[in-house]
């Protein structure tokens, strides 16, 4: 595992595993963009693949915990051809009572990316932007990532690695499976 440069490059990117990671308002999603718009300059469109896992935080939820801004989406430039994938992804801790609650809404989850996983593999596209990818291994494995990361030429992902969001059982789970993401990948941007 490698720091990457703080200034995006698409080109120290192509042919690796690029993990983003921060603490939420941290600009992931942000550099992500940056990162996709330069591929889209260089590369077809017919390439290139995002799996956006972005949850759908209602505005009141978040301005209530103090987290106006979060669950940005990563969608593609348009008329590039770019794949989108997504499906509805709840917050499970923001929008939980209690941890039990939370897991449920963490395993709901993960069965609907997991088959937006399928979806990319079933493409044929080679180069994978992921966002949010934290959200999956709340209840998902690192192995079942790696895998589909291992599908692909070229990987930008990212997802939330901190403390805002609390320390339970799943903000536990999610940082051990991110922190084995960040042992796989090339490059690991720390924002």
């Amino acid at each position: 595992m490698t720091n990457a440069s703080s200034e995006p490059d698409w080109g120290r990117c192509l042919g690796r595993c690029t993990l983003i990671v921060g603490d939420v308002n941290t600009g992931k999603t942000t550099l992500a963009r940056k990162l996709l718009d330069q591929a889209c300059s260089e590369l077809s469109g017919d390439r290139i693949a995002i799996v956006d896992l972005a949850p759908d935080i209602p505005p009141d939820i978040a301005a209530r915990r103090g987290l106006s801004g979060v669950g940005g989406r990563l969608t593609p430039p348009t008329d590039r051809g770019v794949l989108y994938l997504n499906a509805p992804i709840e917050p499970p801790r923001l929008s939980s009572a209690t941890e039990a609650e939370a897991r449920a809404k963490a395993e709901a989850n993960a069965v609907r990316i997991e088959r937006l996983f399928l979806a990319f593999e079933r493409s044929g596209r080679n180069v994978l932007f992921v966002n949010d990818l934290s959200m999956y291994v709340q209840a998902g494995s690192s192995r079942e990532v790696i895998r589909v990361f291992d599908r692909a030429a070229t990987v930008v992902a990212n997802g939330y690695f901190g403390e805002k969001l609390g320390s339970g059982g799943l903000s536990r789970r999610e940082r051990r499976e991110m922190e084995r993401l960040m042992e796989h990948c090339d490059h690991v941007w720390r924002l």
